[in-house]
């Protein structure tokens, strides 16, 4: 996920902005936890439960638009895939009630894999054209997978036909069957379409187009973070776990 300018130093804004989302993303994570796996009510969950869609949706954006300066996006996507697989089969054996099946990590990885042949095309259309429309695609998605509608439930829909909701093999498009649960779910659809808005920012980014001031900001501890996502996201939930679980063991032993 590195971001390189011309001179191949690092982005710090771009990298404490994604050290933001992921630090956001654990002390979400482990306010859940509490919550819902050792059953302490932390009245702050509350207040922070709404802000995870945007925070994810950051995430989201910025590995879109490292895209662009991945030199090999191929291996960056097997990469994440590889980390995923892991999390869903650790979730299925030690946690199965919070299992994970088409998370943040399965999306990122299969949004990759999709930007490869769809490179071209990106790079094709005139951003003012690209960007209103994946926009208005994203708005358009953003409650299919819970309300089945394509359009702004409120103002308009069109109900997408039930079958689609019914087969247990398209939750990872964004059309989860009834009895699909998934403790982190982040489908292609509405997900894909932020994704792609990142990559085509990329492209003025990576071409220093922006202001000087963009590029030579330094925010040090956020930038170290957002330089570590992957492992932060590997290894935080089982740590926060673990910690959780002793402090509870010894807490109640006493």
């Amino acid at each position: 996920m590195e971001l390189i300018v011309k001179k191949h130093t690092r982005i710090d804004l771009l990298d404490a902005v994604r050290g933001v989302a992921i630090l956001a993303m654990v002390l979400y994570h482990a306010l859940f936890d509490l919550t819902d796996i050792f059953g302490i009510r932390v009245p702050l969950f509350a207040y922070l439960e709404p802000l995870e869609p945007p925070f994810a949706g950051a995430f989201i954006l910025l590995a879109g638009l490292s895209c662009r300066f991945s030199h090999n996006n191929m291996r960056r996507a097997l990469r994440v895939l590889a980390l995923a697989v892991a999390v869903s089969a650790v979730t299925v054996l030690f946690l199965p009630t919070e299992a994970i099946w088409f998370g943040i990590l399965h999306f990122m990885g299969v949004a990759i894999l999709l930007y490869i042949p769809c490179r071209r095309l990106l790079d094709n259309a005139p951003m003012a054209v690209s960007l209103p429309m994946l926009s208005v695609l994203f708005a358009l998605t953003y409650t299919l997978p819970s309300s089945g509608l394509f359009g702004i439930p409120g103002l308009f829909g069109i109900a997408l036909p039930s079958s689609w909701f019914s087969t247990p093999f398209l939750f990872w498009l964004g059309f989860p069957n009834p009895s699909f649960v998934s403790a982190d779910y982040f489908p292609l659809l509405p997900w894909l379409f932020l994704f792609f808005i990142g990559a085509v920012l990329g492209s003025p980014v990576k071409e220093h187009r922006l202001p000087e001031r963009f590029y030579t900001l330094r925010v040090p501890v956020l930038a170290t973070a957002g330089r570590n996502t992957l492992l932060i996201y590997a290894l935080h939930q089982p740590i926060l776990y673990g910690v959780m679980s002793l402090i509870f063991y010894l807490a109640n032993s006493h």
